[in-house]
């Protein structure tokens, strides 16, 4: 059967697979092989099925992947079960899910053989990964340094490949000739990727104000006049989204479960991502309910200041702030306290 499915959260390696399906399939039928990816909100009017039972006038087999699939609704899983029930010859199937499980309707129709399943691998596999890494291309890197990448990108091997492919080249064309050390990581990486709410939020979830300050700096540093706006909205959103969590365990449900009742604001936020369910693993582990709700109050508090405090006073207040959220968990913080700092 034409359908492969590929589970699990370690998505370089799935990427990897799907190289090598793509690459038999150009050998078997040619160079001209049409691929056309999906992810589910653009599929829900039955254009999966149209791709793969629509003859292709550009080639002779056509290769369909269905990426984040955890996000297919009831109406798409029994679609593409119906598809695999009368597959058609002249396409070639792929699915793929971040979880490591998929509806059964689907999973109990493709071959065994064609399913695999990868896992985020454990950290001294990722440490002996970016060390050889970086040995192809002939740079040093120090045990710091190692360790430094694998904080920054805990998600899979796709994001280490995507960081150290940059840093590597970064480092070739400075011409260095020594190792790369942990200061070097830091100040590549939080001088080069993008930084908002969404990265700064599992700095605090791990408790870590150093690199949320020097986050915070690269943020406020953009000059947008609505920069701390936004920032702030996206950190209630994270937080409340946390809350709705916590208040899941304190229900006594599994973490299963609370990652999927997840609200804000009550309106439905699953956690799906394996990145993010470590996040916010980290942040309930840190933060307690009472807590979070302290934070909360904290940052509805802030949004004040901010407004009457003037452009002159934001990071002041923004240092403050998370300084209250990760060394203080939320608990008032006092003048005299801060400045002795």
């Amino acid at each position: 059967m034409s359908a492969h499915l590929l589970l699990g959260p370690e998505a370089g390696a799935k990427e990897g697979v799907l190289r090598e399906i793509r690459d038999g399939l150009r050998k078997e039928y040619g160079s001209e092989l049409e691929i056309i990816r999906f992810y589910p909100f653009e599929c829900e009017g039955g254009e999966l099925t149209s791709a793969l039972l629509n003859t292709s006038i550009f080639s002779d087999h056509r290769l369909v992947i269905l990426s984040q699939a955890e996000g297919a609704s009831a109406a798409l899983v029994d679609e593409v079960a119906s598809y695999l029930e009368r597959p058609s010859e002249g396409a070639t199937l792929v699915i793929i899910s971040s979880e490591l499980y998929i509806s059964s309707k689907i999973s109990k129709l493709i071959p065994k053989a064609n399913t695999q399943t990868f896992y985020d691998l454990l950290e001294r596999e990722k440490g002996e990964w970016i060390r050889s890494f970086f040995r192809r291309m002939g740079i040093m890197i120090s045990a710091d340094g190692v360790d430094t990448l694998i904080d920054i990108s805990e998600d899979n091997t796709q994001e280490l490949r995507t960081i150290c492919t940059q840093l590597g080249l970064f480092w070739q064309i400075a011409d260095k000739g020594r190792p790369i050390e942990e200061e070097d990581v830091d100040q590549y990486v939080f001088h080069s990727r993008q930084e908002d709410a969404f990265t700064l939020f599992p700095l605090i979830a791990r408790g870590d104000l150093r690199q949320s300050l020097k986050s915070l700096s690269v943020i406020l540093g953009s000059g947008e006049s609505q920069t701390s706006i936004l920032l702030l909205r996206g950190l209630l959103w994270q937080f409340r989204r946390l809350l709705s969590v916590q208040e899941e365990f304190a229900s006594g449900a599994s973490e299963f479960d609370a990652f999927a009742q997840a609200k804000v604001m009550e309106k439905g936020s699953a956690i799906k991502k394996p990145k993010d369910k470590t996040t916010y693993r980290n942040a309930a582990k840190r933060y307690t309910l009472e807590q979070t709700q302290a934070i909360i109050a904290a940052l509805i508090k802030a949004d004040v200041a901010l407004k009457e405090g003037g452009s002159e006073m934001t990071a002041t207040i923004w240092e403050r702030l998370l300084y209250q959220i990760i060394v203080k968990r939320g608990e008032e913080l006092y003048q005299q306290e801060f400045a002795a700092l």
